[in-house]
């Protein structure tokens, strides 16, 4: 193992630091005192988690026979073929993470792994997920490895020093991985908490347009009706109930709408169809146990209705269990007012 990790010598991506005090090009090819190299690696690993790779100590001054040592002592770590962390740094997540970014030249993190940096809800922290050019080898003993051929069209950003796509990027990587409503869960995490804008979605749209990349139809339903005034739901249920009155007899429905007579503003209620004077609630009752929140639905049911709108709420059972149903009774609703 050691003999393998201190002959990989390429195929090594240096993502920061790629100079230091110690690699002028005077320097290079010259053997530095165990001490500078020390000091020159610890300020590198520092950076990146912990890790870093041959190529690095080669750059710091380093030689195979100081790294072998280092290796023989412990003081440094063989995570895979050329990479090395200090046994001092904690074996975390991201550790693993940047050592895959380093193990491959060009690497990138994304998949799941690019979700989890960017806090995406469905994203664990699971064996890392990178990108290479199309060129490059898949073969990984520390990562899941794939290929891209538009890799150098990928938009990508730096999470904690870590090369990663883009947030729009890793969204579209997930379309394919995760359940409709659960991207639609996930898109609108990231628009209400303005890590992503619908223009970047639509950026990275128009890009695959035409490819033949696995989720674009997913990610193209998702966001294909997304504009710069849209209002994401905010959570699970809400989601659930719009998918169930999403149909064609449903007049016009304003998602996350204000209520003016309200006096607490702003308030939302998750949807009202104005055309029906109608309110629509998801009403998860094992979150609202408090007697101040079901006081607070009666008083604000009370001056909906004192305004002439009518509100029907929906728990979880029914909008996951028979959303047809949840349909049939806004449809009834909507037929009485209009014959009102």
């Amino acid at each position: 193992m050691l003999r393998d990790s201190l002959n990989a010598t390429t195929d090594t991506y240096d993502v920061v630091f790629r100079s230091t005090p110690f690699s002028s090009p005077s320097q290079r090819g010259t053997v530095i005192r165990m001490s500078d190299l020390d000091r020159a690696i610890s300020l590198l690993a520092r950076a990146q988690h912990g890790v870093f790779n041959h190529r690095q100590v080669v750059g710091s001054g380093g030689t195979k026979r100081q790294t072998f040592y280092r290796l023989s002592s412990g003081d440094w770590l063989s995570l895979d073929r050329g990479v090395y962390a200090l046994a001092s740094a904690p074996a975390t997540w991201r550790r693993q993470i940047m050592a895959s970014v380093l193990s491959k030249n060009r690497a990138i993190v994304t998949g799941s792994s690019a979700g989890a940096l960017h806090n995406i809800p469905g994203c664990p922290l699971g064996r890392p997920e990178i990108t290479v050019p199309y060129s490059g080898s898949a073969a990984s003993s520390v990562a899941v490895v794939r290929r891209r051929s538009d890799f150098t069209a990928i938009q990508r950003v730096t999470v904690d020093g870590i090369p990663t796509a883009s947030v729009a990027e890793t969204l579209f990587d997930l379309s394919n991985r995760l359940p409709r409503l659960g991207l639609e869960g996930a898109v609108d995490d990231c628009l209400v908490r303005n890590t992503v804008s619908v223009g970047d979605l639509h950026v990275v749209l128009e890009r695959i347009s035409g490819s033949r990349l696995k989720g674009t139809k997913a990610f193209r339903e998702t966001i294909a009706g997304l504009t710069d005034d849209y209002v994401p739901t905010e959570s699970e249920l809400e989601r659930m109930l719009l998918r169930a009155i999403d149909d064609p007899r449903v007049p016009n429905v304003n998602r996350q709408a204000r209520l003016a007579w309200w006096p607490v503003l702003p308030h939302r209620v998750d949807a009202v169809i104005p055309d029906w004077n109608l309110i629509l609630e998801s009403d998860g009752r094992a979150f609202h146990t408090k007697r101040a929140d079901f006081e607070r639905d009666r008083q604000r049911d009370n001056l909906a209705a004192a305004h002439g709108y009518r509100v029907m709420r929906f728990t979880h059972r029914a909008l996951t269990q028979d959303p047809a149903a949840v349909l049939q009774l806004v449809l009834n609703a909507g037929q009485q007012t209009s014959m009102a």
